[in-house]
Order: structure tokens, then C-alpha cells, then sequence
């Protein structure tokens, strides 16, 4: 019983001392430890979220891009939101991705971004949002948005490359079409 109280102290205690990002020492043990039994909590202080990541795709028909639109899951009933909300999920599975992705350091011909997850992910969701059957490729970008002094910010965070549509049962194929990648930082 005495170990395993000593156990739990010093879990609590190394666990403190991360929210503190005490350096090299709660890193190391972050690093060893398995399935992230030092919690990182920061959904307030010291790094609260100061922009909103949005989704945005576009689809090109008979050789001519289509304007931007952007993935809307919605919220849900503000009546039934507290209590159900199978909408968080999606959404958070949304922002993760993005979020995942702006992560990825990768120079204009390394190719790991493409292939990586978050990429593909992203790029299967916006192409099941398709509505255009005529639909010869499809690119989607993350933009930010914040506000800043009354004053709505908007930057451009990510472009993909344009992906050739198949007409097969898996509608976009992972071979690019004629534009490069971008990655706006």
C-alpha cells in the first residue's frame, strides 16, 4: 500500500511540474513513459489559442477553378448542445488534422507532407464534400482567422496541391496535378 501511495505522489508531482514545463527533465520522462500518463495540459495560460484554423477546398471544372468553399460540420442545438453534441467530435477530429499538418516542417521537395496522415485525411474529407461530378481536380488550403483589436485578421496557412479526380469508386487520386505545393508560415 506505501508504494503504491509513493507512486501516485510522484506521478502527481512529475505531473505538476509539466503543466510548469520545468525543461529537459519532464521531456525526457514525456518521451520514455508510454501512453501519455504525464498529462501537458494548455487550454488556457500560458498558450490559449489566439486563431481559429478554417478548412477550405475548391474543385476544378471543365479547366477552370470554382471559388473556395469551406467545411462546415455545425454545432448542433443550442438546447441539446450540453448534454449531446456528436458534433464536437468531428470538429475536433477537424482541427487536430490541421493542426497536425501546420506542424509538419517539410522543404518544397520533400514529399512527407503529401503522404503524411493529417494530409491525406484532409484531402479524403474535402473530397467526400464533393458535389461536382463534372470535377476534373480538387485542392483544399487552411486558412487562419483572429481578431486582433475590433480588427478580423485572415492568413493564408497552408495550400495543397491539386489533386486529378478519378472516375473510379475512390474519386481523387494522390498523384498531383499541375500546381505545386505551398506551405505559408
Amino acid at each position: 500500500m506505501f508504494v503504491l501511495v509513493v507512486l501516485f505522489v510522484a506521478w502527481f508531482a512529475v505531473s505538476a511540474l509539466n503543466q510548469l514545463r520545468a525543461g529537459a527533465l519532464t521531456a525526457r520522462l514525456r518521451r520514455h513513459i508510454p501512453l501519455g500518463l504525464i498529462p501537458l495540459w494548455t487550454f488556457f495560460a500560458p498558450n490559449p489559442a489566439r486563431a481559429d484554423s478554417r478548412l477550405i477546398w475548391r474543385e476544378e471544372v471543365d479547366g477552370r477553378w470554382q471559388h473556395w468553399r469551406e467545411l462546415q460540420l455545425g454545432f448542433g442545438s443550442w438546447r441539446t448542445r450540453w448534454l449531446v453534441h456528436p458534433q464536437l467530435i468531428s470538429n475536433k477530429a477537424i482541427a487536430d488534422l490541421v493542426n497536425s499538418l501546420l506542424r509538419t516542417d517539410a522543404g518544397v521537395d520533400d514529399r512527407s507532407t503529401v503522404l503524411s496522415s493529417s494530409y491525406v485525411t484532409l484531402l479524403s474529407i474535402v473530397s467526400d464534400r464533393s458535389t461536382v461530378d463534372r470535377a476534373s481536380a480538387v485542392q483544399f488550403a487552411i486558412v487562419r482567422t483572429s481578431k486582433l483589436h475590433g480588427r478580423r485578421e485572415v492568413a493564408l496557412a497552408f495550400v495543397s496541391e491539386a489533386h486529378e479526380v478519378s472516375d473510379g469508386s475512390d474519386r481523387f487520386t494522390a498523384a498531383p496535378a499541375r500546381e505545386g505545393l505551398a506551405h505559408v508560415r
